[in-house]
């Protein structure tokens, strides 16, 4: 970032509108496979045509082809692991055959298609647990076993009455939540989403319970940062070797707005409003276009008039947020896009925390498309929002 730049002009560039996205994750925060029978998909068997091995009217093959159909049977059999020359199948190609008749047995020291964010634990006798773990603390959920096939007695399921359960859990918006399982135990299979009265929405889902060597894991990030300003019911369904549950939260997912900026003349202030190139970008690494619209605005700023040419205007986004890579082009509006004029000269310099902008020295009606960023540190994060934002201005000859 420079500090007080002054400068004349500029080129007129306003940003270019990207699609909203989540950096971390696929559509709805999940792998695109999520919801399907077998997210690792099948294995297809390409049908070769038959081949004759003796052509028609031929007699028997002589010493010299019978020498190389018995080199060729030698050959085949080193291939297939009768000499123990054919080395086993990976473990990879194993676990994605589908198999016909039953379950694919576990095969030791198969290599997960999902990997575990940290070594997986012993799987120990009983029902592991899972916490939901952001920054505010660690919170457990109301728990609900599912399924139960290890020896002994099923567990009596916990139910937690505390207020960190049956009140909602603040979760931000700019930072990813995640859950955990105690000890780091892993799962074979999940399926993690949100619900309210209206709809369920799937976060993710993997694995299979008659695959178990598909997926391990023990971490679970959570992308709700599309969500954000609404609240839900978190559902974690974990499979552990013997058992199934399902762990429940209330949470509360907190807004996030883009931050509005001010342009001001003195104690006079001017009407800004929105381009439609304005993206937000959360420290959660979720981005999206807050005003998506076909032209350069869907609203146009409401003229202000200003007189003489002393006091400049100031441009700035509210406190705690910085400015990078402004810019100000004056021109004129028409059909909701803006032309630069050159007959509008205007001078303008960044502070960092504000833009400067000079009173276009020519008479008349002007519009101003302020181009940057903003920047905001919010513990250990950072967030933006860049894009343009426009201001209409008449300028009188008479001194304020």
């Amino acid at each position: 970032m420079t500090l007080g730049r002054d400068r004349r002009g500029s080129d007129w560039r306003p940003s270019r509108p990207a699609v909203g996205h989540d950096d971390r994750r696929g559509t709805e925060g999940r792998p695109p496979w999520a919801g399907s029978a077998a997210p690792w998909g099948g294995v297809e068997v390409e049908e070769l045509p038959a081949q004759p091995v003796l052509a028609s009217g031929r007699g028997r093959p002589g010493l010299a082809a019978a020498g190389a159909a018995a080199v060729l049977v030698l050959l085949l059999a080193a291939g297939f692991g009768v000499l123990g020359g054919r080395p086993t199948p990976s473990p990879s190609h194993a676990i994605a055959a589908a198999s016909p008749t039953g379950p694919v047995p576990s095969i030791p020291g198969a290599v997960p298609l999902v990997t575990p964010a940290v070594p997986c634990a012993p799987s120990p006798r009983g029902l592991p647990e899972i916490l939901l773990h952001m920054e505010g603390g660690e919170f457990a959920g109301s728990l609900e076993i599912i399924e139960w096939t290890q020896p002994g007695p099923m567990p009596t399921p916990v139910f937690v009455p505390d207020a960190s359960v049956t009140a909602p859990i603040d979760i931000r918006s700019d930072v990813n939540a995640e859950l955990r399982t105690i000890g780091d135990a892993c799962a074979f299979a999940w399926v993690i989403e949100i619900t309210d009265p209206a709809q369920a929405i799937r976060l993710e889902r993997f694995g299979s319970e008659d695959e178990p060597d598909v997926a391990r894991q023990n971490r679970f990030d959570l992308a709700l940062a599309r969500y954000r300003g609404r609240v839900f019911e978190l559902h974690a369904t974990l499979s552990f070797p013997g058992a199934v549950a399902r762990t429940t939260w209330p949470i509360r997912v907190l807004p996030f707005d883009p931050p509005k900026p001010t342009l001001t003349r003195g104690s006079k202030g001017i009407d800004v409003k929105p381009g439609c190139d304005i993206e937000l970008m959360l420290g959660s690494g979720y981005s999206e276009l807050v005003n998506p619209c076909p032209y350069e605005l869907n609203e146009l700023p409401v003229a202000a008039t200003i007189r003489g040419q002393g006091t400049p205007m100031t441009f700035a986004f509210p406190e705690g947020w910085f400015i990078l890579d402004s810019s100000v082009t004056c021109g004129l509006l028409s059909e909701q896009r803006l032309t630069p004029d050159p007959g509008c000269e205007i001078g303008w310099s960044d502070q960092g925390t504000s833009v400067s902008i000079d009173v276009p020295t020519t008479a008349g009606t002007w519009t101003l498309a302020i181009n940057g960023c903003g920047i905001q540190f919010a513990d250990a994060v950072r967030n933006q929002v860049c894009g343009t934002w426009y201001a209409t201005i008449k300028v009188g000859a008479t001194r304020t």
